[in-house]
């Protein structure tokens, strides 16, 4: 298995807020001041409803992955998330999740406002085109098949939620379904 694959059953779980769910960190960025990572990519399972953990001076984005609806009450403000539809909000403000349809598994990824950015853009795979993934890029498959190919190494079979860490070779990732590109940046 190549290093820049990321398999998303090795990676250990944590429970997250008060057992509203557990959370696996797929992957994270430098380190600021608290020790804690700049930018981080995780998948989480919303077991019941419940408000969200706050994250100061952090920017999220969350996608559902699994699951039917997803409730987000960001602010005051409420948001109806549907399956692989992104959202970005700040994550220093009251978040409440509501689940009427029954547990939801959400991609989110997280920011530190004043010295990183992130984009999360939902692709279609292809079996001829494969996205471009640079360093601090990701590729998370979201739903259906595909294969990723290293240095021009063998394909290897990816499932659900693993994770293709980006390089300057850029590997390769042929499918058929969807799949979450994920950029981080730092700000000027």
């Amino acid at each position: 298995m190549s290093a820049d694959l990321i398999r998303f059953t090795a990676v250990p779980s944590r429970s997250w807020g008060s057992g509203s769910g557990r959370s696996k960190d797929l992957a994270s960025g430098p380190a600021w001041d608290s020790g804690t990572p700049g930018w981080r990519l995780s998948a989480a399972t919303i077991e019941k409803s419940g408000p969200f953990t706050r994250f100061e001076n952090t920017d999220r984005i969350t996608v559902p992955v699994e699951g039917e609806l997803l409730l987000l009450n960001v602010d005051g403000t409420e948001h109806a998330m549907e399956r692989l539809r992104p959202l970005r909000y700040p994550g220093d403000v009251p978040v409440q999740a509501s689940l009427p349809t029954g547990e939801v598994t959400v991609l989110n990824t997280f920011a530190e406002r004043d010295r990183f950015g992130a984009a999360v853009m939902v692709v279609e795979l292809s079996k001829k085109n494969s996205p471009a993934l640079g360093p601090d890029q990701f590729l998370v498959l979201l739903q259906g098949s595909a294969k990723a190919s290293f240095d021009g190494g063998a394909p290897e079979d990816l499932d659900l939620l693993d994770t293709v860490a980006g390089s300057e070779e850029s590997p390769a990732v042929l499918g058929r379904g969807f799949a979450a590109v994920v950029s981080f940046y730092p700000l000027d």
